[in-house]
């Protein structure tokens, strides 16, 4: 019979520490088995190579012709082994492919806008696809269709992993001012004022809706299909609106528009980035959600010393021919 074929390659291992050692008890010590056990393997490979290896000399155990031939080319192909099958060394300059992602607006605010540095930098051969978040977004990340997701709520099914990215609270936005930001609103009257909500994707609600269904009467001005859309409205309209900190602060930036604390309290969310099992073994889907990791940590980090408008307070409600002037 072929030698390779009676030959079991798990003791090629135990083979070199017993030559390098020369010892039983020494290449048992090393392995971290037993005495008799290291013995055992031995007459395993010496049976299997029709050779005794080890011999006893004088000053102690001893190799044998065929043992000395074999161990040099024997750590030679060990090494080679283990360097063939050690996943490459990941570079990121060397990319050149499109990573796809679903995430919503508010995901590409958050999470999209702050790797985007880092990976035109470190990965200027690679470039990003994104896909409207939806029902099917798991699945198609499953499927192999998508590389990553980002996601406001635990993204679940059979080989999803995640990390999460941070926990979010909620801020109110109004038009620089509005008739409501010289005193605090109470909680009864918040509604008094109409709203402009967005309602992006499966898991993204409206954090007022369950209020709004339990007595409180509300004029919803507009349920807008994107987070981005929110702002034309609120600055153009006495509307408030109630959205994700993080894309509140940045509107209220960039279209001069007021923040304010809401005057109930509302739950937090997390945020995450979901890759697929299929993908533990790419190196690159695994560093850009790594990178999206510590890029949204460094850009809350940046944010919290950043000098900022502090919320307004917003007052109380307009007359009822103002509100209905502002719902037209």
């Amino acid at each position: 019979m072929h030698l390779a074929r009676r030959l079991d390659l798990r003791l090629l291992s135990s083979l070199e520490i017993l030559l390098e050692t020369r010892s039983v008890s020494r290449a048992a010590d090393r392995l971290g088995v037993s005495q008799p056990a290291m013995s055992r393997i031995l007459a395993r490979l010496r049976d299997q190579l029709d050779d005794p290896l080890l011999v006893r000399g004088r000053g102690g155990m001893v190799l044998t012709p065929r043992a000395e031939a074999l161990a040099g080319p024997l750590k030679g192909w060990l090494s080679q082994g283990e360097a063939m099958l050690r996943p490459a060394a990941f570079d990121p300059a060397s990319l050149d492919r499109t990573f796809r992602i679903a995430s919503t607006d508010f995901g590409i605010l958050s999470v999209i806008r702050p790797v985007a540095p880092a990976l035109a930098e470190a990965a200027p051969g690679a470039s990003m696809e994104i896909e409207a978040l939806s029902a099917n977004s798991l699945r198609r990340l499953a499927e192999g269709r998508l590389d990553l997701v980002v996601i406001g709520y635990p993204p679940e099914g059979n080989g999803v992993r995640f990390r999460k990215l941070f926990t979010e609270s909620r801020l109110g936005l109004m038009r620089r001012g509005h008739p409501a930001s010289a005193v605090a609103l109470t909680p009864d009257k918040l509604f008094d004022w109409p709203h402009v909500t967005a309602l992006v994707g499966d898991g993204f609600s409206d954090p007022l809706e369950h209020l709004a269904g339990e007595g409180q009467g509300r004029k919803v001005l507009m349920a807008a299909p994107s987070f981005a859309s929110v702002p034309f409205m609120v600055a153009d309209t006495d509307a408030l609106a109630i959205l994700p900190s993080k894309a509140a602060r940045h509107f209220a930036k960039v279209y001069d528009l007021d923040t304010f604390e809401p005057p109930i309290p509302l739950p937090t969310f997390d945020y995450y980035v979901a890759w697929h099992d299929r993908s533990l073994a790419d190196g690159a889907t695994r560093w850009l959600a790594e990178e999206m990791a510590d890029s949204v940590a460094a850009f809350e980090e940046r944010e919290r010393h950043a000098v900022v408008r502090p919320p307004r307070m917003p007052a109380a409600p307009p007359p009822i021919g103002l509100l209905a002037a502002a719902a037209r």
